[in-house]
């Protein structure tokens, strides 16, 4: 076995380890059915070569008491078998998702920016349902074909040691077939399983954004990339199934072989008195269950295929390192924290490897309320994902209150310095626990002091519920202005020592972003704020404003002392705030 094999059992039978009383009762029913199953073809020669021709009525009785004993044990195995492994299975897939759910959420900001929300959850889904079922029923079906085997075998020999030699030999067969369909077969399975994870990602993508594919008129663009990459899945599982099929034509030819060799010779023996016509129906009877085996293995190893290739799949996700890795000697924040921020000479570039940040030399002091201003692109929202350690530097050092903020752990961090995304991220509950995510103990006074420094009155008292009106999936019941607010009223319950707010105002109009920017400076007088924003006017009131123009801090100082400058920030104080969102004025040379 691979070491890649046998790392994907270690693992799978870490997952079975809770569930093993239930998995072993499961497996124990599964045999005991068998073996019910197998009791028939002796019952059978019993019945033509000793009870039909003494006919005796009692002893047929007998018999067909015995027949309808067997099936009734058999059923109720079987049945109990059923249920136990159901429960084993759905056990199973719950502690699945939830070790996975746990560890995409241990996962640093690049892992979810670079990957497809269709294919993470085509792994939380598809790939542990397939690998619960699939794996949990593998195993009695391994120990059900092996005691099958067993037993028939053992009953062969006993009718007939040289029919049962003739068979043998056509059982080495199976394995050169095996063996050549090895790689074939486990190409074709990861094929499958990587096209219906894109299929997958293009239909979660798509049915997010329907709307504006609407409103964009591009719904026959849409359907024809679906059709490209159904199509592709489709031929993928096609395949697959060409492969698997033409391996079971192989194994079937095995098994028609043996059947003719054995009614040949077991016939001849029948003529010279060797055996016994009951002899012959049960020999040719178990001849087909000595072949199930194969059957079996062919399915089981069709299905170690596939779950070799969901379980890696789900191993790329658990055994993936964090690239923002908690110390194992972290440390928590002193308290108070001041909210004194440095970065010493901080360089940054995504996957893509493009400087982002060029040797960032910034100090924001304890309290001071700081604006990140420049075109798109020059690196005003990486400097506050850095601060809050979504990424970490590529070189340099981002400092907190003088410690390095790879020595504090996560959870600290978190708690202190609270960064909002242009994009308000709500979920599908009330409005009140949306808001109470940011601080679930809050008493009724925070909740309400939070909701006025947002600017939320108007909002709560139209809505028909107020507090527990739901906003709807990610907040769709509520505007896009909305939705920020309610962002914001939740950072203020946050209690962070420092704010980094990139772009969460965009949606509220002019005024109103004043209004809720005078709001928190008052609110949070001691706590250090950055505002990442494109609307230069709104942001003229700030201790300090930072101009960033192609990964450097080409100049900063209060609004009144760049004007004077003439520089940079005159340029784009005068430009339209559309324009900042355009790379027009990328080419601007960087300050020596």
């Amino acid at each position: 076995m691979s070491s890649t094999l046998k790392a994907q059992a270690r693992w799978f039978l870490r997952q079975m380890r809770p569930l093993f009383p239930s998995y072993s009762l499961g497996v124990l029913l599964v045999v005991l059915s068998s073996a019910m199953f197998l009791l028939d073809p002796l019952l059978l020669k019993w019945l033509i070569d000793y009870v039909l021709p003494k006919k005796d009525f009692r002893l047929l009785l007998l018999t067909a008491l015995g027949f309808f004993g067997l099936y009734i044990f058999r059923l109720g195995f079987f049945t109990l078998a059923q249920l136990v492994n159901f429960r084993t299975v759905q056990n199973l897939v719950f502690q699945m998702r939830l070790n996975i759910l746990e560890q995409m959420n241990r996962l640093s900001a690049d892992y979810h920016d670079s990957t497809p929300v269709g294919e993470r959850l085509y792994r939380l889904e598809q790939d542990v349902d397939q690998v619960a079922e699939g794996g949990s029923n593998l195993v009695p079906y391994a120990l059900q074909t092996a005691f099958n085997s067993i037993f028939v075998m053992g009953t062969m020999f006993t009718l007939d040691f040289k029919l049962t030699s003739l068979v043998l030999p056509l059982m080495p067969l199976f394995f050169v077939f095996r063996k050549k369909f090895e790689k074939p077969l486990r190409r074709a399975s990861d094929l499958a399983q990587e096209k219906a994870a894109k299929e997958s990602s293009f239909l979660q993508e798509h049915l997010t954004s329907v709307i504006q594919v609407q409103l964009l008129h591009q719904e026959k663009n849409q359907s024809q990339t679906f059709q490209k990459w159904a199509m592709e899945r489709m031929k993928a599982v096609n395949h697959r199934e060409l492969v698997e099929v033409l391996f079971s034509s192989c194994y079937m030819a095995i098994i028609a072989t043996g059947t003719i060799a054995i009614l040949g010779y077991g016939g001849y023996q029948v003529f010279i008195g060797a055996l016994t016509i009951g002899g012959v129906v049960a020999f040719y009877s178990y001849m087909g269950r000595l072949f199930d085996p194969l059957r079996a293995a062919v399915d089981i190893y069709s299905q170690l295929n596939r779950l070799g290739t969901n379980i890696r799949r789900i191993l790329e996700v658990m055994e993936r390192t964090p690239s923002v890795p908690e110390r194992p000697d972290a440390i928590t924040f002193p308290s108070p924290l001041r909210g004194y921020v440095e970065m010493e000479r901080v360089d940054f570039c995504y996957r893509d490897g493009v400087p982002v940040l060029d040797g960032i030399q910034l100090k924001l002091g304890p309290g001071e309320k700081v604006a990140l201003v420049g075109i798109s692109g020059s690196g005003k929202s990486t400097i506050a994902k850095l601060i809050a350690r979504l990424y970490d530097a590529s070189g340099g050092t981002v400092y907190i209150d003088g410690i390095d903020v790879r020595k504090i752990r996560l959870a600290s961090l978190r708690t202190r310095v609270c960064y909002l995304l242009q994009d308000a991220v709500l979920f599908d509950r009330t409005l009140k626990e949306n808001i109470l995510l940011g601080n679930p103990s809050a008493t009724t006074g925070e909740l309400h002091t939070a909701v006025e420094i947002a600017d939320l009155e108007e909002l709560f008292r139209r809505l028909p519920q107020g507090w527990d009106t739901p906003v709807g999936p990610r907040g769709n019941a509520l505007s896009g202005g909305e939705k920020q607010r309610v962002a914001l009223a939740r950072a203020v319950l946050h209690k962070p020592s420092i704010l980094l707010l990139d772009e969460s105002t965009s949606a509220l109009d002019a005024p109103s972003e004043r209004r809720v920017f005078m709001n928190l400076a008052r609110h949070f007088p001691s706590q250090t704020i950055v505002f990442v924003s494109h609307r230069i006017a709104a942001l003229k009131w700030v201790d300090r404003i930072v101009v960033l123009n192609r990964g450097v801090i080409q100049e900063q100082g209060t609004h009144d002392q760049l004007i004077r400058t003439g520089g940079l920030y005159t340029h784009l104080h005068s430009a339209p705030t559309a324009l900042l969102n355009t790379e027009s004025v990328a080419q601007l040379p960087k300050s020596n």
